[in-house]
């Protein structure tokens, strides 16, 4: 199977950029994984800000019904425009992070929650290769060298706890879960695939960088995608060959016999 999926990456990438892929369906063995490295996370580390968000809330740490005021907005997301002082709840914040991937809900959080304790979030998840170094958009930080990094391989298992019931627990990741559900960036995994199928995804992108990482409710059963690719030169040629690609895995580990 392996060689089948290794096939169809070379016949539907077209150098755009390296690419890096963790392909499998649950039950089914060892998983698919082509370069399996470092890569800037851009906002696939937004899901470990929600997971210990929802962490710190069944600890009674934080109240999802709190308010907060907006009072540093960031660019990329409808936040930015708010009025500043705008009160928003946590489980507001959470939403739109994950959802329209506001950067401006990502950094509030990150104040409420602590940088500290996301990162002890990812070391008890297992997370080898992620590391939360900066806020969002902080490009003096990411210029010296303080980048926030995860792996293919760790998006992987990250998406296979949530799919498994085994992140904070059933009732917490079936949340999270639904949240993911509701993402608005479909322009790869979700792009070419039927309409009735359920994706629940993360996406990230930085100048160079196009990542989504996902479940997919396959009626032969889960199965977890992570696509992420640098440098990119073409974007527009990355996304296209990336919609095709997560396409022909489908259907290529959908189909396959379980062993």
């Amino acid at each position: 199977m392996n060689e089948t999926l290794q096939q169809v990456c070379d016949d539907y990438w077209h150098g755009a950029g390296e690419l890096a892929v963790y392909c499998r369906r649950l039950g089914g063995g060892e998983p698919f994984l082509l370069r399996d490295r470092p890569m800037a996370a851009a906002s696939l580390i937004k899901i470990p800000i929600m997971i210990e968000a929802f962490r710190q809330e069944r600890a009674g740490r934080i109240s999802f019904s709190a308010r907060w005021p907006v009072r540093a907005a960031v660019p990329g997301g409808s936040f930015y425009t708010l009025p500043i002082n705008t009160p928003v709840t946590t489980a507001v914040l959470i939403e739109h992070m994950i959802v329209e991937s506001d950067n401006t809900c990502a950094n509030m959080l990150l104040d409420i929650l602590g940088m500290a304790a996301v990162n002890d979030c990812i070391d008890g998840l297992g997370l080898k290769g992620t590391r939360l170094r900066r806020k969002m958009m902080d490009f003096t930080a990411a210029a010296a060298g303080r980048e926030n990094v995860t792996t293919p391989g760790d998006m992987g298992r990250l998406m296979t706890l949530l799919a498994e019931g085994r992140c904070l627990g059933r009732r917490a990741d079936a949340a999270m879960c639904g949240i993911l559900s509701r993402q608005e960036d479909n322009c790869v995994i979700p792009a070419q695939m039927v309409r009735s199928l359920r994706i629940d995804h993360k996406t990230g992108e930085l100048a160079g960088v196009y990542h989504d990482c996902g479940i997919l409710y396959a009626p032969q059963g889960k199965l977890i995608l992570c696509l992420m690719a640098d440098g990119i030169k073409n974007e527009a040629q990355a996304i296209y060959d990336m919609s095709y690609l997560a396409r022909a895995l489908y259907d290529a580990v959908a189909a396959a016999p379980v062993i």
